[in-house]
């Protein structure tokens, strides 16, 4: 159809006319070959896509979590409060919902304080070569020569003190009543270790009832107030001082202990 349409390119008539509009329609034909009749084909839809408003996004910072203090951030006495609750919580789990679980929470924790034992006897020991004075067992040995060597250091010093309370003219006051038990073997107790030491004693009776065991036996008549008999009291008239040494029954060598303590301003007891 084209060449001819060409052919007559040189007559002015409308056949011409009509062919160089052909011959104009059909150009895009020859530029797209092999896509056959083009003015056939559906046009591809343009899809135009919906502009997407824009969307401000507010950034909010995501609050921290408050995490639970370490140890380093607690006091001592908080981080021993802190195990005391754990250990508590664990043992009260333990007891009232008896579990495989709740049971090795409370042994772990039994044998994490058993650590802490030790590792406070090994610091014990320790400070106790360093620092020897605080060491109870360099002053008060505990083999037996070496208690026996202190003990017998101590009694000569519990006998001087006796011996002066009897050079300044100290006596003792047995205050008993009858229905005291153990009096007449105590009362006889007593009245051997006063001889033997040179103190005065006096039987002092708050009923009024007689002790045969004592020479000399006088009755209260309410001068002294004793809520605990029998008991023996300490007289020094050097110092003007009366002063309970024993309340109830008590061996000898105790009221002698505690006689040197009082007379030593209650220290240096043995």
């Amino acid at each position: 159809m084209n060449t001819r349409c060409l052919s007559q390119a040189n007559s002015p008539s409308l056949p011409f006319i009509a062919c160089a509009l052909l011959l104009t329609l059909s150009l895009p034909v020859w530029a797209h070959t092999g896509k056959g009749w083009q003015w056939y084909d559906d046009p591809t839809p343009t899809v135009t896509e919906p502009d997407t408003p824009k969307v401000n996004t507010v950034h909010t910072p995501i609050p921290q979590q408050s995490q639970p203090p370490s140890d380093e951030a607690l006091s001592y006495s908080e981080q021993l409060k802190a195990w005391q609750a754990e250990f508590q919580e664990a043992k009260a789990a333990a007891v009232m919902a008896p579990s495989p679980e709740h049971l090795y929470r409370l042994q772990s924790l039994i044998e994490a304080s058993w650590d802490k034992t030790h590792q406070l006897a090994d610091a014990w020991q320790q400070t106790l070569l360093l620092h020897p004075e605080l060491d109870y067992n360099a002053t008060h040995p505990t083999g037996e020569r070496a208690k026996r060597a202190f003990f017998e250091q101590k009694d000569q010093q519990v006998e001087a003190t006796l011996a002066k309370l009897a050079r300044e003219g100290a006596g003792l006051f047995l205050v008993f009543q009858s229905g005291d038990v153990y009096l007449h073997e105590f009362a006889s107790q007593i009245r051997q270790f006063a001889e033997g030491e040179h103190l005065s004693l006096l039987g002092v009776s708050l009923d009024g009832s007689p002790l045969p065991e004592l020479s000399e036996v006088k009755a209260n008549q309410g001068k002294l107030h004793v809520a605990v008999t029998p008991a023996v009291i300490l007289v020094n008239p050097h110092t003007h001082t009366q002063v309970a040494v024993s309340y109830g029954i008590n061996s000898i060598d105790t009221i002698k202990r505690h006689i040197h303590f009082i007379e030593n301003g209650y220290h240096d007891s043995p």
